[in-house]
């Protein structure tokens, strides 16, 4: 446990019912020591512990996790921290990431459109192919939010935007 920083998080709002206030590179350790496993992702998961989710997101095998149970997920998500370590490890990994990211990123409510452009951030890091619909789409719904008054898909947005330029070019 590290305490400092769980009280740091706590102090900052992220209140779990129980943070350990473990770093990632702590927390992927851990999970390095596991297969992956589903079942036991789905138990962490349940779990209002950060950690638990943390390491869920990091044993879920990504071939199994499908767009309806990222939704399920995305619901329970309300803390930027599991919001980036899920956007780049499981749901930028799943089958039909750029669908549901897209669709994420049309959404309403700030966190669905923060995890949308982060999960799209790291398929363009992998070069995603799209085509000129899907550009252009990107560009109108990353530029509505950069204009937008929330400060999450406005960040999001941007890395997202930086790592489109730095893959494809303007």
């Amino acid at each position: 446990m590290n305490g400092i920083a769980s009280k740091g998080m706590r102090d900052s709002g992220i209140s779990y019912k129980l943070n350990f206030g473990v770093e990632l590179p702590r927390i992927k350790g851990i999970a390095e020591s596991f297969d992956k496993d589903e079942a036991l992702a789905l138990r962490l998961w349940k779990e209002n512990i950060r950690e638990c989710k943390i390491l869920a997101a990091l044993l879920y095998p990504t071939d199994l996790f499908k767009t309806d149970m990222a939704n399920l997920w995305l619901d329970e998500i309300l803390f930027v921290d599991l919001a980036e370590i899920c956007s780049m490890y499981l749901f930028s990994k799943m089958e039909g990431a750029s669908v549901v990211a897209f669709k994420w990123i049309a959404d309403n409510r700030e966190m669905y459109q923060y995890c949308g452009f982060l999960t799209l951030a790291h398929l363009f890091r992998r070069r995603l192919e799209m085509n000129e619909r899907y550009v252009q789409e990107f560009r109108d719904q990353a530029n509505a939010a950069i204009a937008g008054k929330n400060i999450l898909p406005a960040s999001a947005a941007r890395i997202a935007m930086e790592s489109f330029r730095n893959n494809y070019g303007d």
